[in-house]
């Protein structure tokens, strides 16, 4: 079995002799003050925690053990608790890999093998060198290329078996089971990305980095930076203001000073106590713009951080991305383990004509610190991403169906109570504590119910073409979901009280994906009642007509055998 390498030992024991050096010296200064050690117990105890740490990590490091033969990766780890793990590469969804500044100038790599199901990520090599992370992708790329085949072979032999019987057949899409999709779009040539993806026995294997689909240059990583907002900028902004209190008291006093008033107490009280409501709106007001524009460069730090680099290429069969500043990140999507295709576009994308395109397999999603790890395009003109998502999945022209009007209403209905109980909340509020007589600013929400409900109603809707289904949600961040029939897995359908009220009802479509095991189901909302009823139906047809392709192809492989 192999061994993790050398250098990553050394890492591994540097980092731990320093923390139990400083647990250690902690303790050693914590025991003098409180329980009157001598003073060399400080230096004693950093150098006796350093060596037991250390030695816990070089015992973790020697007992750690991996090995791939056949169809299985097995790894071998614990030092008081052994544990020995079989994993089935027929499982693996992505194998992603990640090298911080420290690694990468070492030369090494974390491996991550995320598997179909999983909650979390199933092995972590922490580390390789560059030439083993090269070895492992290959082994598992040509074993789902030959699982693929295989397969291929099976379903084209069960195929021609019910031709010859007369009964009537459908081919299976290389790699995947079920019916193949109907491609509408331009002929490709040999070698290009749709080519490759529907054949992938004639990719040349002396071409491992394969051809390059996207890529960001500086400008576009600049424009993605600005127009995809990062929710958790403004939280991450507010939470680092208290590591700079001398700054934010310097500008509070600063905005204070512009509307002629003295900042010479604590904020909260002056607010409250100020006598001048209209400079207290202006203070408030500039605080809160120049709060947001500081979230807005932590967005777009954090964003450049992230995707600086980044690059999407195709090789094998697979959809090969990197990118990362700090953190370099790649990884291998399998196409024929995507799941679903989406295509999102916030406010201001929609505005300059760009989609942000996401390929889910059922493997687990990484969590958060690789949030967006299945982003295949993360910004690019809109009728790019289109052609991309149909060479992943395709899928024909798109004329969504809206839900009937009464929906409109009921979200009408919805927003006013939302807007009558902030405007109870800041009635309340003021009158006991502000008493600005200013609460009524609030019931100006009321203005924005109607063209909310009216959008929230236009941007829904979904298609139930011949291949897919497609969903699409969402005004501020517009969510357009592509599901093949052959990916389903479970299909639903719930009414709330609010609904039953209206006859409505939605219908939510569930394959493996790993958002599906987050909430990110493909839903199509506020339906009429029979409609919902005739959409679950077709959908369980085309599900069970799936099933029964499968069970036909098992049993016709099992006669050739």
């Amino acid at each position: 079995m192999n061994r993790l390498h050398p250098r990553s030992a050394v890492l591994r024991v540097a980092r731990a002799a320093l923390q139990g050096g400083f647990f250690g010296f902690f303790g050693g200064s914590l025991g003098t003050g409180m329980f009157g050690l001598p003073a060399f117990a400080v230096p004693l105890l950093g150098l006796l925690g350093a060596l037991t740490f250390s030695g816990y990590a070089l015992a973790r490091y020697l007992r750690f053990r991996y090995e791939l033969d056949g169809d299985t990766l097995t790894v071998e780890s614990g030092v008081f608790a052994r544990q020995s793990r079989q994993i089935p590469l027929g499982r693996v969804q992505n194998l992603d890999v990640e090298q911080n500044i420290l690694n990468r100038l070492l030369g090494l790599a974390i491996v991550r093998f995320e598997t179909a199901g999983g909650s979390a990520t199933e092995a972590t090599l922490d580390a390789v060198d560059e030439a083993e992370v090269k070895r492992l992708r290959n082994y598992v790329r040509t074993h789902d290329r030959d699982e693929a085949a295989e397969t291929q072979t099976a379903t084209a032999d069960a195929v021609s078996e019910t031709a010859t019987s007369g009964h009537p057949a459908h081919a299976d899409r290389p790699g995947v089971t079920g019916p193949t999709p109907t491609h509408t779009g331009d002929a490709q040539t040999p070698g290009d990305f749709g080519d490759s993806a529907s054949t992938p026995d004639t990719v040349e294997r002396d071409q491992p980095d394969g051809s390059l689909l996207f890529a960001f240059d500086q400008r576009e990583l600049l424009t993605y930076a600005l127009v995809s907002v990062r929710p958790a900028a403004p939280v991450l902004t507010l939470a680092s203001l208290p590591l700079g209190m001398d700054i934010v008291w310097s500008v509070l006093r600063f905005n204070a000073g512009l509307v002629g008033a003295s900042l010479g107490g604590p904020v909260i009280r002056w607010l409250l106590g100020s006598p001048e409501t209209t400079r207290l709106v202006v203070f408030a007001a500039l605080s809160v713009v120049q709060f947001l524009l500081l979230a807005l460069v932590v967005s777009v730090a954090l964003t450049v951080i992230e995707y600086y680099g980044f690059q999407l290429t195709q090789a094998d069969g697979d959809l090969r991305y990197e990118r990362g500043l700090l953190r370099r990140y790649s990884g291998n999507i399998p196409l024929e383990k995507v799941q679903t295709v989406t295509i999102r576009e916030n406010v201001l994308m929609r505005q300059f004509g760009y989609a942000t395109l996401a390929v889910e397999t059922a493997g687990y999603s990484g969590g958060s610190q690789q949030s967006t790890q299945g982003v295949a395009v993360p910004l690019a003109p809109r009728e790019e991403v289109y052609e991309l998502a149909r060479d992943i999945e395709p899928f024909g022209d798109l004329d969504f169906d809206r839900s009937p009007k009464r929906a409109r209403r009921r979200y009408l209905a919805r927003f006013s109570l939302a807007a009558a109980g902030l405007t109870t909340v800041a009635y309340a509020l003021d009158s006991l504590v502000l008493e600005t007589g200013y609460w009524w600013l609030v019931a100006l929400l009321f203005l924005t119910v109607v063209p909310a409900a009216h959008l929230r109603w236009r941007h829904r809707g979904y298609d139930l073409s011949e291949d897919v289904l497609a969903t699409r949600s969402g005004f501020w961040r517009r969510t357009t979901r592509i599901v093949p029939y052959y990916r389903l897995q479970t299909v639903f359908v719930t009414r709330s009280p609010f609904q039953r009220r209206r006859d409505l009802a939605t219908v939510g479509a569930d394959t493996a994906s790993s958002s599906s095991l987050l909430g990110g189901v493909a839903r199509v909302y506020d339906i009429d009642e029979d409609t919902a009823t005739e959409l679950r139906d077709a959908l369980r047809e085309r599900l069970t007509a799936h099933v029964s392709g499968l069970r036909t192809n098992d049993r016709a492989g099992d006669a050739d055998a």
